[in-house]
């Protein structure tokens, strides 16, 4: 279909069908135009996998998180991981991706951080803009998001980022403006929050004036779930579709905003002219009906899961431990939370329901395997937010696994939903109840969960339930847990749900009892409920994860957080490892120094014990291949090549944005300004715990014979980098240019250009990196416009942004 096909189209349509094309009619889908044969538009989370209308139980490849991809600082490689996510998308017959996440970490307790590509505008930009390329290619659109300064989840429904125009445009505009010139992205989502004081999915300066006309994009903005607040001010401001529907600000609404004259019916058509070019594109004219969703499980994916996992992870310290030979090993300990239930994805929309997942305890045994070993395990410690659910298996229905979900409307006489939950017991995994085929249940509903629990040892269980909506949880028809009658407000459900209420019970081990939940709707946008049940430990866990680790020869300690900490819908309280994971790390460590300590955490963590471990591992959240990957990274089979997408700090009031976080009166101050992220640090002399792009490999580099070149506009920068120790590896060269004589309130370096390096043994190259020199341009508060980097500026080259190898001057122009 052509521009002339679309006019045509378009002037079919009353103003009612064009205003209902610019609004959701499911949670997941956009309205239609049956009688012109334009169809609905579907939409599918998230940034690290497809997960679908998260109804169907379809599962889906679950791909590393952002940070960990952005941890690979590899652009080919994140190309590659958007064609496989794209082909997930269609296997889910969606049309439209809701990522990937390019906010940036403002804070390091930032809730979302583990979606997003780290604090540099330059990295973040440049792997969402290959990303984004590999989505499209697949013919299904990426839509960039949160557009902009969406940083935190503090009052993320109505927070007013406040900051000045220089930071805006040099740090938080810039991931988008590079994702929109470089990619050309077809969709772009609307933040929640305001920027200085106007809502993102109203501000016209950002949407019409920076974004379209500045930039050129021309794709279709789609509000974040919820975020279209006002009917007039969106569509003036530039938001061409409110998801998700039914529909709140549009409808009539609009209809009679057109009317009165209060919106211009040509920015209607504008908005409806860009939804059927995003159909044409997407390839939704051809294929109009809805198709069933699929879980297709591709051993290529999987092995892609694999490559890209082990890449991002980061080897932050190695005393010589590392690689461990697991084929001569002697007796190996397995120790940790995240051991034996590791951390994959963060909590949120993000969030896919995988095809399998493959945990640290389970890889290394297999690989210990191979040598007629097998290790030992001692969990150490819990660190769960909430309660877990109760292990697979440990809940049935006459004999089946699983458990019974019954939801009713308002008069509660016939079901409509009766099925038996397998996949995480459907919502009470923490999902929303989204509804029935992607279609939402409407208000007021009820809904019952019901299943026999088997327990696996004496003695009391602790359990426990939270919910958006009111909830009771009986065992053999006792109430146990009232969660209806008074409930405290808590962070789950993205904010809108219950903090969670325990009791205490006593169970027999192998002694059946009935488990029942009921349910009620609340009038909210999101609904659901989850429980949780776990036995009182009856001995210390610390103690016998010492014993088990003093009497291996090595130590795996896997330690971290989890989807409940690391979560859409509320930040961190702090940098610490939750629960006694610090106390179990120090104890392990003083019983074996011969301990790796794996850390399966999407953000930076405190680690007051750095210097006496023998071997750190940032292994993130990496997906479903978590546990293969982490092994081919611990024993060789793969040369750690990750690098820091993010400084770690000592302690979080060394952070930037430490004085102005969370803000009050409904404002965040940026009061940092450009000192963002490494340039803070950098600033202030402060040394972080681990700094920006570091990484350390299996083998060495060495860099030599810098030159810098100007001409035409481009600044060519070239060495000679060397791969002097025995292994094949990759290094990533970086590149940080900053002025010569320091300027107050303007950074140190920044980075300006990367690139990834494969160098075989002994091999040599010269590498070359460019950078145009409109992008050394600054923004000028006075003139309001970019202007030229005039001066004298260091050129500094080397393995992260603290280990600098060369340095030499540019003087501009």
């Amino acid at each position: 279909m052509n521009e002339a096909e679309r006019l045509s189209l378009l002037k079919q349509l009353t103003l009612a069908e064009k205003v209902e094309l610019l609004s959701g009619k499911g949670m997941w889908v956009t309205g239609s135009v049956p009688r012109l044969g334009i169809p609905a538009l579907k939409v599918t989370d998230g940034p690290n996998g497809a997960r679908g209308d998260g109804a169907s139980g379809k599962t889906a490849a679950s791909f590393p998180v952002g940070i960990c991809l952005a941890s690979t600082w590899n652009r080919t490689l994140l190309a590659e991981v958007g064609v496989a996510i794209g082909q997930e998308a269609k296997s889910k017959n969606a049309q439209v991706l809701l990522g990937p996440t390019i906010n940036l970490h403002r804070t390091p307790i930032g809730g979302r951080n583990f979606e997003c590509y780290g604090e540099d505008p330059l990295l973040t930009g440049e792997l969402a803009a290959a990303f984004v390329n590999g989505v499209q290619s697949q013919g299904v659109g990426a839509c960039i998001k949160h557009f902009v300064c969406n940083d935190t989840e503090y009052q993320r429904h109505t927070i007013s980022s406040e900051l000045d125009e220089r930071t805006l445009r040099e740090i938080y505009l810039r991931p988008f403006e590079i994702a929109v010139k470089r990619a050309r992205p077809w969709a772009l989502m609307s933040a929640y929050n305001r920027v200085n004081g106007t809502y993102a999915s109203s501000h016209a300066r950002l949407l019409r004036d920076v974004l379209r006309e500045e930039w050129g994009f021309d794709g279709v903005v789609i509000s974040d779930w919820g975020a279209a607040l006002e009917t007039v001010h969106n569509l003036n401001g530039g938001l061409d579709l409110e998801m998700p529907g039914p529909t709140r600000t549009r409808g009539q609404a609009l209809v009679d905003a057109v009317s009165s004259g209060a919106v211009a019916e040509s920015l209607v058509d504008d908005a409806v002219l860009r939804m059927l070019r995003l159909m044409e594109d997407t390839g939704r004219f051809a294929a109009p009906d809805p198709v069933p969703e699929e879980a297709v499980d591709r051993l290529a994916h999987r092995a892609l899961a694999r490559r890209a996992a082990a890449e991002g992870m980061v080897l932050i310290r190695n005393e010589g431990l590392l690689p461990l030979d697991f084929s001569g090993a002697g007796k190996v300990a397995v120790v940790g939370p995240n051991a034996l239930r590791g951390q994959i994805q963060g909590g949120g929309s993000s969030g896919v329901s995988p095809h399998y997942q493959v945990m640290p305890f389970e890889a290394i045994s297999a690989a210990l395997s191979n040598a007629g070993n097998k290790p030992t395990y001692a969990v150490g410690c819990h660190a769960h937010k909430y309660l877990p659910l109760p292990p697979q298996g440990a809940l049935s229905v006459d004999g089946q696994p699983g458990m019974r979900l019954r939801c009713f409307h308002g008069d509660g006489q016939m079901p409509v939903l009766d099925q038996l939950i397998q996949a995480d017991y459907g919502f009470i995994g923490g999902l929303v109840l989204g509804g029935l085929n992607g279609e939402r249940i409407a208000h007021p509903f009820t809904a019952t969960l019901e299943a026999d629990f088997l327990p696996e040892q004496d003695g009391e269980h602790e359990v426990g339930l939270l919910s958006a909506g009111l909830t009771k949880l009986f065992i053999d028809d006792e109430l146990v847990v009232d969660n209806w009658e008074q409930q405290t407000p808590g962070d789950s459900f993205f904010g809108m749900g219950s903090a969670e209420q325990r009791a205490r019970v006593s169970f027999s081990a192998g002694r059946s009892v009935q488990l029942r939940i009921q349910f009620a709707s609340v009038e909210a946008l999101l609904t659901g409920l989850r429980f949780g049940i776990l036995a009182v430990p009856l001995k210390d866990l610390t103690s016998e994860a010492v014993e088990v680790a003093a009497g291996a020869e090595s130590v795996v300690l896997v330690v971290g957080t989890s989807a409940d900490w690391e979560s859409e819908g509320n930040d961190r309280g702090s940098l610490a490892l939750p629960g006694e994971q610090q106390r179990l790390i120090e104890a392990v460590l003083d019983a074996n120094p011969r301990t790796v300590v794996v850390i399966n955490a999407g953000a930076a963590v405190e680690m007051p014990w750095l210097q006496g471990a023998a071997a750190v591992v940032q292994a993130w959240l990496p997906g479903q291949e978590f546990g293969n990957a982490l092994v081919d990274v611990l024993t060789g089979a793969v040369n750690p090549s990750g690098r820091m997408a993010t400084t770690f700090p000592g302690r979080l009031e060394d952070t930037p944005a430490y004085p102005y976080y969370p803000g009050e009166d409904g404002k965040s101050p940026y009061g940092e300004g450009l000192l963002m992220g490494y340039r803070w640090y950098d600033a202030q002399e402060i040394e972080p715990l681990v700094p920006f792009g570091h990484g350390l490999s299996y083998t060495r580099f060495a860099y030599s014979d810098l030159e810098i070149e100007r001409r035409g506009g481009v600044v060519t920068v070239r060495c000679s980098l060397a791969n002097v120790g025995e292994r094949a590896g990759q290094e990533v060269m970086q590149v940080y240019v900053g002025p010569t004589d320091s300027v107050p309130g303007r950074p140190v370096l920044e980075l300006k250009a990367f690139d990834k390096v494969h160098l075989e043994a002994g091999e040599q190259t010269t590498a070359t990196l460019t950078i145009a020199e409109d992008d050394l341009a600054w923004w000028s508060l006075e003139s309001d416009a970019w202007t030229p980097a005039d001066g004298s500026y260091r050129v500094a080259v080397g393995a992260s942004s603290r280990d600098v190898r060369l340095v030499g001057e540019l003087v501009l122009p």
